[in-house]
């Protein structure tokens, strides 16, 4: 009995690192979220590991091959997006590539997300094709690495890096809340100019002016801002009558919209008097109809 029990144990011991799956290539994800679309990407991190000429040498010239190792690097929009400037619908896709070093690169979309990196699909089977505009030379990496390196309010860049090689792809994402446009009786009652001040931990701030005009059916806003550059804001509506989304912008675009800090007006007489933005049930940003 008491050498079962050792053999058993020693069987138990030899079995445990049997379960682990070490990869040459191991699993890797990346995620980017833009205006509440979520992209992500996850692929086989397969390494240089020393080997020259990776596109055209390791990956042929004739070879459509995914980016990456084992299953085929997926590609995941939780929206439609555009990629390079052509549409995508929404949904999970395995991604391809054609990566001849002596002609036009091009990225491929696959319907079916669950192929193995051997099952090279067909161009003509392919849910969308993508030129790339251009490749680049940069710093070396051992690891194939995809990465979002720059965010804007309306689309991201994808990079995959391997070797000495940088591709660059350029996603859109097409606006949440699409610009509404008014009516100039629509507009009306909110311009003029407010003295808004903010309420926080500290207290009550002191009063900034505040100008609302009308640029081309929007309310548009700027705030002075003692000691610094002046604020510019967009009032969002919500399709509440009177409730608005505050918006900051830069650069005359907008760039973080406020959908926690709902803003409400108060209309006496067809005119407004004054707005309250809460958040969370308290308030945090108050105006007063100066004029």
């Amino acid at each position: 009995m008491k050498t079962l029990s050792m053999l058993a144990v020693t069987s138990l011991v030899f079995a445990l690192p049997a379960a682990a799956q070490i990869r040459a290539s191991e699993r890797g994800s990346v995620s980017q979220t833009v205006d509440g679309t979520v992209i992500t990407v996850d692929y086989g991190r397969v390494q240089a590991r020393g080997r020259d000429s990776l596109f055209g040498k390791v990956v042929t010239r004739d070879e459509i091959w995914t980016p990456g190792a084992n299953q085929a690097t997926t590609f995941e929009a939780t929206r439609d997006v555009t990629v390079g400037g052509k549409a995508l619908p929404a949904g999970k896709y395995s991604v391809w590539m054609s990566s001849d070093p002596m002609a036009e690169w091009t990225l491929y979309f696959h319907k079916n997300a669950a192929l193995f990196h051997t099952q090279h699909p067909k161009p003509a089977d392919m849910m969308l094709a993508v030129p790339v505009s251009h490749t680049t030379t940069g710093e070396y990496t051992e690891v194939l690495t995809f990465d979002f390196p720059s965010v804007t309010p309306t689309g991201t860049q994808l990079r995959l890096r391997w070797g000495s090689t940088t591709v660059p792809l350029e996603i859109g994402v097409a606006p949440s809340s699409p610009r509404i446009v008014m009516t100039p009786e629509q507009v009306a009652p909110y311009l003029g100019t407010y003295g808004v001040t903010f309420m926080g931990p500290q207290g009550r701030s002191p009063e900034m002016k505040l100008v609302i005009v009308n640029a081309k059916g929007v309310l548009r806003a700027i705030m002075d801002n003692p000691g610094e550059d002046a604020v510019e804001m967009e009032f969002i509506p919500t399709g509440t009558p009177n409730r608005f989304m505050p918006a900051w912008l830069k650069n005359g675009k907008v760039y973080d919209v406020e959908v926690a800090t709902p803003t409400e007006f108060t209309i006496v007489g067809g005119r407004a008097t004054g707005f309250l933005a809460s958040f969370q049930g308290k308030p945090f940003m108050e105006g007063t109809r100066k004029n």
